[in-house]
């Protein structure tokens, strides 16, 4: 009988590119081992580089020139040509043969780090605007501001240490004790703290991460007593390599909310200053209206003892005397309410010191005088130079950032881990000698999730929009703070010197009033009538120069200036031939 002959065994066909990209995709690089007795598996390497350039030719990468000369698997490769429909060959030719061996890349590295360089340098580039693009999207059309601010005012340069110009080395040092004390400065401080660790942490997402594990493993089965026993130690490291940008917009991002942070923390504190003095001025005026109320309570008990004696002579009536025992009782409660006033003011000011509300400050008797108005620049320079808009303008250039970073998290990410360890069934025999290794590159991209990594783009550009929508809003409220404290700089004054004349003539009314009361000229409602009038003028000329003093701070304020004088550079403090550039670092 005639043998039938064997089939001719089918050669095993190389792993398709689809595979291997598949594996890589995985991290599943093939293990093995390092000592003396171990050799590195080279081709394994060489087929996982081939396989990620494979993997990165799909999305878009940058080639060279040599790199378009070379051919990926057809299993990969679509056709490019005009006439010939695109379609995907199969991983297999007719007849069960082995596919061809199609010429392989070489891994030269100028061909891996230019192009991964290029994509860097591209992944770089912010999409934030400059400021003077900020300024205008923001401030646009009737918006916009102008060259000068609309009142008349000098335009120089706005000088800082405004609160030595009020002389008062109480109100000094009661501010330096609520930079120390107070707990929303001390919360401000906090938050802070907290962005720059923010900062710090979104910093440390571009450095690799390194582990160390120490574990012990036993195992056995239920029907025998024996058991076995693994232990193992090793080491473990992971890195994304930022290659879009994802991570460092995300840093970029976190470092100008950390920036936003200093300018509120810097903008708190003015304010925080500007508070202490417009409190330390509403406590002297307290007082001063305790003491005015003080001398008119006064001024009516003495008038009721002149008005017993002219009754007991038949020159009043019963009438007289008990309009000045009501005069007496509103003044009295004119003091009563004045001390009121004046424990609020200092409660409320020991409060912003830090301090338990015993009402136990004295404020000063009288107010410091007022200097000149000061300079305010121009509306161009309010932008960069107050604190709250420059950090609005920080908030907006974080918000372009996570924009990026939003984009760039709809690419693939490219990841590195390596582990390096050792086993052995007890620790004392753990040994370098059979350590093994493992290392794996993972390029993993997004195919479909839902639309979220479309939509966080939509979330974060209107966040954008918001942050730029909010720049404006106060700049706007900026220059309207600085239009109206400058307006009222000019008003009050008119108004001040208008109420002391009237204060002034109250007074010598009141003079002549209390002469002609003593003649018998008039009564004892019209004394007591221009006696009231007296005391009203008074106080709203003490009521005047206290709201000139704080228009005064609320300008200092509008125009980010700063309460205390820069300090000294060196080149002050020191003869100009003894300060060296080292010694002014």
């Amino acid at each position: 009988m005639r043998e039938r002959p064997r089939a001719m065994p089918t050669p095993r066909p190389r792993p398709t590119a689809t595979r291997a990209m598949m594996m890589t995709s995985v991290g599943s690089i093939e293990r093995g081992r390092v000592g003396p007795r171990a050799a590195p598996p080279r081709p394994v390497r060489a087929r996982a580089w081939r396989c990620l350039m494979q993997f990165r030719s799909l999305y878009g990468s940058v080639r060279s020139r040599s790199y378009r000369k070379w051919q990926p698997a057809p299993k990969l490769c679509r056709s490019r040509s005009a006439s010939t429909p695109t379609v995907l060959e199969p991983p297999h030719h007719a007849g069960n043969h082995p596919k061809p061996d199609y010429p392989r890349m070489p891994i030269a590295p100028s061909r891996i780090l230019v192009p991964a360089t290029l994509i860097a340098l591209v992944a770089c580039s912010r999409d934030t605007p400059p400021a003077s693009e900020l300024t205008a999207g923001a401030l646009d059309g009737a918006a916009a501001p102008p060259a000068a601010f609309v009142t008349p005012v000098d335009s120089g340069t706005v000088q800082d240490g405004w609160l030595a110009s009020f002389q008062d080395p109480v109100l000094d040092a009661l501010v330096a004790e609520a930079l120390e004390h107070n707990r929303d400065f001390a919360a401000a401080r906090a938050r802070l703290e907290q962005a720059a660790g923010q900062a710090r942490q979104a910093g440390a997402d571009l450095l690799p991460q390194v582990g160390a594990s120490l574990g012990a493993q036993s195992s056995g089965t239920a029907n025998s007593s024996a058991h076995t026993d693994k232990m193992g130690a090793g080491l473990k490291l992971s890195w994304e390599l930022d290659v879009w940008g994802r991570l460092s917009s995300a840093q970029q991002a976190a470092q100008e909310n950390f920036a936003s942070r200093a300018a509120d923390l810097e903008f708190a504190r003015q304010s925080l200053a500007a508070q202490v003095a417009k409190g330390w001025f509403l406590g002297i005026q307290a007082v001063q209206q305790e003491a005015i109320a003080t001398s008119y309570a006064a001024l009516q008990t003495r008038n009721i003892e002149l008005t017993r004696l002219r009754q007991e002579n038949g020159r009043a009536t019963a009438y007289d005397t008990a309009l000045a025992r009501a005069a007496q009782a509103t003044a009295l409660d004119s003091v009563r309410k004045a001390q009121s006033g004046r424990e609020r003011a200092v409660r409320s000011l020991e409060l912003i010191l830090g301090r338990y509300p015993r009402a136990e400050l004295t404020p000063a008797a009288t107010l410091p005088k007022l200097a000149s108005p000061p300079p305010a620049g121009l509306p161009s320079q309010l932008l960069e130079r107050r604190p709250d808009l420059i950090a609005a303008t920080r908030r907006v250039a974080a918000a372009f950032n996570q924009v990026a970073s939003a984009k760039a998290a709809r690419l693939p990410r490219l990841s590195i881990t390596a582990d390096v360890g050792t086993a052995a069934s007890e620790f004392r025999q753990l040994s370098l000698d059979d350590a093994f290794w493992n290392l794996a590159a993972n390029l993993v991209g997004p195919i479909f999730d839902g639309g979220r990594l479309k939509e966080q783009v939509n979330i974060e550009t209107a966040k954008q929009q918001e942050a730029l929508a909010l720049f404006g809003g106060a700049a706007l409220k900026a220059f309207r703070e600085v239009e109206e404290a400058l307006a009222e700089e000019s008003r009050l004054g008119e108004r001040l010197a208008l109420t002391e004349t009237a204060a002034s003539e109250q007074a010598e009314a009141e003079r002549l009033a209390t002469l002609r009361f003593d003649a018998g000229a008039i009564d004892q409602l019209g004394l007591l009538l221009v006696q009231g009038q007296a005391l009203n003028a008074r106080l709203a000329a003490v009521a005047m120069r206290v709201e000139r003093l704080t228009n005064r701070v609320d300008l200092h304020l509008a125009l980010g200036g700063g309460f205390t004088a820069p300090p000294p550079t060196p080149e002050d403090a020191l003869p100009a031939s003894k300060v060296t550039p080292a010694a002014a670092r």
